[in-house]
């Protein structure tokens, strides 16, 4: 069904490559440069299902325009209906915003984890041991919150949030409030940690995935989207940090063929994604 509708529908050109959709199991996203490309895509997709007896569920459906400028509209139509426009919307778990940053969505799953410590908090501050309580945060908090992690761009501000939200639970699990004045120092000696690890192993997590990506592991879609070039004018301003960035950083590298080519080798690789903890750049 799919083949039938994507084939020869104009999207976007990466690399002078047509990509117009993205799909997982029964979830699709369909992406174009602009309205008009968008609403034949859409009226396409409404012909194809037809022939197979199906339709678009126009409530579950929506509409989001990607761009620097906010409150962009985008008028797109099934059967007659205009499809709600929305600023942010989740997908597979993950959250996609109008601004194409993660900020929102780091937010969002460390709050997420705060309320999955507290759902358990009975474990967290009950007589277990210490090593039984950090290896259940591990598995009922920390897990929420780098759902996804590998696909952040990351920065100092970022990380500092993240850095926070383990100290928040350090705290909660030790019972110690804001008004008895401890210093975070104190807090990791107590809980028998020379540093604070969540942000450290989030960095590790995407290092991975990227290996797997700059290998081409992945699919060809994530490499060439990450190599790729867009067709049409720059916008004016500072680049945006961008995803590859953190790999970068990371290892301490100044060019992406270099890192490319560290990937090929597994071992090395794995080697230099354990290198000392994110380095802070003021972004």
């Amino acid at each position: 069904m799919m083949k039938d509708m994507v084939e020869n529908m104009p999207g976007i050109k990466i690399n002078g490559q047509n990509v117009n959709n993205l799909r997982y199991a029964d979830d699709a996203v369909f992406i174009a440069d602009g309205e008009e490309k968008l609403q034949n895509i859409m009226d396409k997709l409404q012909e194809v299902c037809k022939e197979y007896n199906m339709e678009i569920n126009v409530k579950k459906t929506k509409v989001m325009v990607i761009s620097k400028r906010e409150n962009v509209p985008c008028v797109i139509k099934v059967n007659g209906t205009q499809l709600e426009q929305v600023k942010q919307y989740k997908y597979l778990g993950g959250l996609t915003t109008e601004d194409g940053r993660c900020e929102k969505e780091v937010r969002m799953r460390i709050a997420m984890a705060k309320e999955a410590f507290w759902q358990h908090k009975e474990l967290f501050r009950g007589n277990l041991n210490l090593t039984t309580k950090k290896r259940l945060l591990n598995c009922y908090v920390f897990s929420v919150l780098k759902y996804a992690c590998e696909s952040w761009t990351m920065n100092s501000t970022l990380m500092k949030r993240i850095d926070a939200s383990e100290q928040w639970c350090y705290r909660r699990m030790l019972k110690i409030s804001w008004t008895d004045k401890v210093t975070n120092d104190a807090v990791l000696a107590k809980m028998k940690e020379s540093k604070l690890h969540f942000a450290d192993s989030i960095m590790k997590q995407k290092l991975s995935y990227a290996g797997h990506v700059l290998r081409g592991s992945s699919g060809k879609n994530a490499l060439l989207i990450l190599e790729g070039k867009f067709e049409g004018k720059k916008p004016r301003g500072r680049p945006r940090r961008m995803w590859i960035d953190d790999v970068l950083q990371k290892l301490d590298k100044t060019k992406y063929q270099e890192v490319k080519r560290l990937a090929e080798d597994r071992k090395t690789w794995r080697k230099m994604k354990h290198q000392p903890s994110y380095k802070e750049d003021g972004n």
